[in-house]
């Protein structure tokens, strides 16, 4: 039986050491939950940290925002890309902090985090099914419980990773042999606490289980859409070992995202555009 709600957090929070983003990237994320937040308040505090600024105008300038002129600060660089955007952008480029350790299970997270948020991006754009920057944020943190389980249990983390590798059994498979807890669950105790919407805390509690996003259509294709950009990185290679080809099924995702015909390889071909650009946000 399923532990309740108040209980589980519980758990949690006894069990894990959460991990805390970047002081600006914190400040960011609670001015962006006011409604009547300024572009000159959001300007001033980025501009106070001369990295995220460098970054942030790198990342406007790239060709994955259509950048058709180029940008040479920050009022153009919000005024460009809206504020979600620059929130999403902010979140992205402050992740690999929350890593304690960066060797190569990190870096495939890492990779599989970013193209899943670049893959999702250009899925909704296309399909128009979801809020495109809901599908960055949504792609980028679906899988954040498993940065922190690496993070707090390293060992049986790795046991994991080698179950669904070697064996090719799925995550949520592998990890209930070692965890009384899933990487969803982590997950979306996680976006709470960073002050995240409750659209995307709902998104990832129930990513793994598609009738219970079914009864909400918005949260559905949203869902939809990540799991496709999933599964075009595993095929791409992108966050994966090696690329998965034709082995990787897409099912009836691009059915249920209105893809039909010959337009699932022009997406295809998109997705890929996008990976290769994905150096802009590293």
């Amino acid at each position: 039986m399923a532990q309740p709600a108040k209980s589980l957090e519980d758990v949690l929070s006894k069990s894990l050491e959460l991990p805390v983003l970047p002081a600006t990237t914190q400040k960011v994320l609670v001015m962006m939950a006011d409604p009547d937040i300024s572009i000159e308040k959001i300007k001033r505090l980025i501009s106070a940290d001369p990295g995220l600024t460098t970054k942030l105008l790198k990342v406007a300038n790239s060709a994955f925002y259509g950048s058709y002129r180029n940008i040479q600060n920050l009022t153009q660089a919000i005024l460009r890309l809206g504020l979600n955007s620059v929130r999403n952008i902010v979140v992205a480029t402050s992740m690999k902090n929350v890593y304690k350790r960066f060797g190569l299970t990190e870096k495939l997270i890492w990779e599989q985090m970013l193209g899943s948020a670049l893959a999702a991006n250009v899925i909704a754009k296309q399909t128009r099914s979801s809020d495109p920057e809901d599908a960055f944020i949504g792609g980028l943190l679906h899988d954040v419980g498993k940065v922190v389980l690496n993070n707090e249990f390293p060992d049986k983390f790795a046991m994991v990773m080698q179950r669904v590798y070697n064996d090719s059994i799925p995550f949520d498979v592998a990890e209930r042999e070692y965890f009384d807890f899933s990487q969803r669950e982590v997950g979306a105790f996680i976006v709470k606490k960073w002050g995240f919407p409750e659209t995307l805390e709902s998104l990832i509690r129930s990513f793994d289980d598609p009738e219970a996003l079914s009864k909400e259509k918005y949260l559905s294709n949203l869902g939809n859409a990540i799991t496709l950009a999933d599964r075009m990185c595993q095929k791409f290679g992108m966050g994966w070992r090696k690329p998965g080809g034709d082995e990787v099924s897409y099912g009836n995702l691009p059915e249920s995202l209105g893809i039909t015909g010959g337009k699932l390889d022009e997406l295809a071909e998109k997705v890929k555009l996008s990976l290769a650009q994905s150096e802009d946000f590293h």
